[in-house]
């Protein structure tokens, strides 16, 4: 059973428009948001891990449909599901204002996390859509992990 910290409302509304998408069950939202720390162990790791999925799969499907070769496809999905740049969109977005970071690193949100809590967003929306692709894209778009133009 998951126990969210208490992430205030104002987070969790900010974070929503942040992204663009009103969450239907908003413990989606919150487990996104829940860094690991000593009660949360895994804190928002499953999501992140569904969500890396899907953001490479929405790439992929994006890249067919505008008859992108291989090389560029493979290319969009390396720079666009890196750690380094989620962290970077994250962080530019103001997402991480959002986050419920670890009191014992200070309530620092470091750039392995930030990724990490980007992917579980995307997850998490992936999961409170009904797996609905073009939500988690619209999604996406919000974040700026869309297909290069």
């Amino acid at each position: 059973m998951f126990n969210p910290s208490p992430i205030g409302d104002g987070n969790l509304a900010k974070a929503e428009e942040i992204i663009s998408y009103r969450f239907k069950d908003r413990l989606g939202l919150q487990r996104a948001l829940q860094l690991a720390d000593s009660i949360h162990q895994n804190g928002n790791k499953d999501l992140a891990l569904l969500g890396d999925t899907v953001i490479k799969l929405i790439l992929v499907k994006e890249g067919l449909r505008r008859h992108a070769t291989r090389g560029q496809i493979n290319n969009a999905v390396s720079e666009k599901s890196s750690n380094a740049y989620l962290a970077q969109q994250g962080f530019s977005t103001g997402l991480a204002e959002c986050v419920f970071a670890n009191r014992s690193q200070g309530n620092t949100i470091y750039p392995g996390p930030m990724a990490s809590t980007m992917e579980a967003i995307v997850g998490a929306v992936f999961i409170d859509s009904k797996e609905e692709t073009l939500v988690v894209k619209g999604v996406m778009e919000a974040l700026g992990v869309s297909w290069p133009e």
